[in-house]
């Protein structure tokens, strides 16, 4: 029994600087200047897919019609068969909105979303965001002036994660531990909340039209750009936008789901070696402390859970909140639990609800 705990122990050694490794490879991502001189840019088309996005959309909408942008600029919303007043609040905040009835067969409910905003759009460049979003005036400037100036085909944006539950920044800082801890320079990944692309590039790909029945379709699309040898890089920031991803645990068991069954096919092996190292050797550890009434383990309980802890302050300060960083094997087990879940529910051919849908 000893033997055993310690070979969790000695993975938990090795899971640890793995978190670090991970925190790491987020900080080596190109980061979104924050001042730069600015004159006059090409048209802009922001398109924000919404279903039921009532509320979040009060917040979102202010955001946008108040940017800073040197150029014309548009602003689409794309009503996905809303029961809400997604429509209603989207014009009151001058936006133009495109009412969608039916879902075609083999779309998915963003995809088709995105895909007629784009059809529509007449802006030189086209932002896809999501309606749980906050902008910063000059972001989507600093966006579009950075592409031009890299020559770039777009780009993508990792930007700062609102938690409001304790329970999602738990889960939120394990998941993009395992994600990031197995990108490599070459990485396809592309951010579906921020995804900045030029509208040749968009036409020329087939953008959302050619992952139309993706449930991951950020990723998908990644992959599909890279593969036809558009430069998008994923960048970092943490003043272009925020974004609120789950407000319960409905939505966040939800979200956990989708991602998890979801993003097998596109992760890669590396990243879901990575992610399954950091999330399955940490669940053990509360198998530990819960026999830490046992004189024998505690010695191990505590260094393991030091390990890990310390491991992911990093990543827990970017949730606000270092506390998280000593919970974070609690983190582990809701997903793991939730990203199982996800796929047997998939592989059963029930997949997982999202926005009301199956997906």
């Amino acid at each position: 029994m000893v033997d055993f705990t310690a070979k969790w122990v000695s993975m938990a050694f090795l899971a640890g600087p793995l978190a670090l490794y991970s925190e790491r490879r987020y900080r080596d991502l190109p980061e979104l200047p924050q001042h730069a001189s600015i004159h006059a840019l090409p048209t802009l088309s922001i398109i924000v897919p919404a279903r039921n996005e009532a509320a979040n959309l009060q917040r979102l909408l202010p955001s946008l019609t108040s940017i800073s942008y040197p150029g014309v600029s548009e602003l689409i919303v794309v009503d996905d068969n809303s029961t809400d007043e997604t429509a209603c609040i989207a014009r009151e905040h001058g936006a133009r909105v495109i009412q969608l009835i039916d879902l075609p067969e083999g779309w998915s409910g963003k995809t088709y979303a995105c895909h007629q905003g784009a059809s529509v759009a007449s802006g030189e460049w086209l932002l896809f965001t999501d309606a749980d979003t906050i902008h910063h005036p000059c972001g989507p400037s600093q966006a579009v002036a950075y592409a031009i100036a890299n020559g770039l085909d777009g780009l993508s944006i990792f930007f700062r994660q609102i938690t409001s539950m304790g329970l999602d920044g738990l889960a939120l800082l394990v998941a993009f531990a395992g994600l990031f801890a197995g990108l490599g320079t070459d990485n396809a990944i592309i951010n579906g909340q921020y995804i900045l692309l030029h509208r040749d590039v968009y036409k020329n790909s087939g953008g959302f039209s050619s992952v139309a029945g993706e449930s991951m379709e950020d990723l998908a699309l990644g992959h599909l750009l890279r593969a036809e040898g558009y430069q998008v890089p994923l960048l970092r920031s943490d003043y272009a936008a925020s974004v609120q991803m789950y407000t319960n645990t409905t939505s966040l068991w939800q979200g956990l789901m989708r991602l998890g069954a979801g993003s097998l096919r596109w992760l890669g092996a590396r990243s879901l070696i990575a992610a399954l190292f950091i999330t399955g050797v940490m669940t053990p550890i509360l198998a530990l402390v819960t026999a830490f009434q046992l004189r024998q383990k505690r010695k191990w309980a505590v260094a393991s859970w030091a390990v890990i802890a310390l491991s992911f302050v990093p990543w827990a300060r970017r949730f606000g909140s270092i506390r998280l960083a000593f919970l974070a094997p609690l983190g582990a087990l809701v997903v793991q639990v939730a990203s199982v879940w996800g796929l047997i529910q998939r592989l059963f051919g029930r997949g997982t609800r999202w926005k009301g849908r199956r997906v």
